[in-house]
């Protein structure tokens, strides 16, 4: 018995070449032909590409968004205003730390200029007279020693407070996640004036609650 296979694959010729019923594909003219069955599932599996202009727009928002947030967190810094600052100035323990530094009396804040005008002073004299010199420059590492002093007994006076006030739980990895130390340190010896964020309290003396 012989079996007739051509008609078989006619029918199978004719459902390939058939047109693909349903939508017209996207990007597709409109006097175009449908595409066949499996150009159109072919084409289904392509990634949308978004219009390179409408990117750029985007990117343009983007940056100009961006840009108004750091214009209002440095106003933000400049004044004062918690409330808008940048979320690492907003930490409890850091807001606290900040207000009790500036309430403070700290030796180092005015370590730079004073360490240069004796480092000035004591090179300048050495030429002169070398007794003045190595007095100068004893003083300033006499000066360095205390600063030093100071930074330690703020550290441990600090850690004292944050616990005393509930601001810290005790554990050293809340303060290394905040990066306290180096906070404090480089706060402490910053000119008050020029500290950023700006003190809250215009004079020494103010502890925070």
């Amino acid at each position: 018995m012989k079996w007739n296979f051509s008609g078989f694959k006619k029918k199978k010729n004719e459902e390939e070449a058939a047109p693909a019923t349903g939508p017209r594909m996207p990007g597709m003219k409109k006097d175009q032909p449908t595409l066949k069955r499996k150009e159109a599932q072919k084409l289904s599996y392509l990634p949308l590409v978004p219009d390179p202009k409408d990117r750029k727009e985007r990117n343009k928002v983007e940056r100009k968004r961006v840009r108004l947030k750091q214009d209002r967190e440095y106003v933000a810094m400049e004044t004062g205003d918690v409330a808008n600052m940048p979320k690492a100035e907003r930490s409890p323990i850091r807001t606290f730390a900040r207000d009790w530094i500036d309430a403070r009396y700290n030796l180092g804040e005015w370590f730079i200029p004073v360490a240069l005008i004796l480092l000035i002073g004591s090179i300048s004299l050495s030429s002169f007279s070398s007794v003045l010199g190595f007095v100068l420059a004893m003083i300033m590492y006499v000066y360095m020693a205390a600063v030093l002093i100071d930074l330690v007994v703020l550290w441990i006076t600090l850690k004292r407070s944050l616990l005393k006030h509930g601001k810290w739980d005790g554990r050293r990895s809340t303060l290394r996640k905040e990066r306290l130390l180096t906070y404090a340190i480089s706060r402490a010896i910053q000119i008050r004036r020029f500290r950023v964020p700006k003190p809250v309290e215009k004079k020494r003396g103010h502890w925070p609650d």
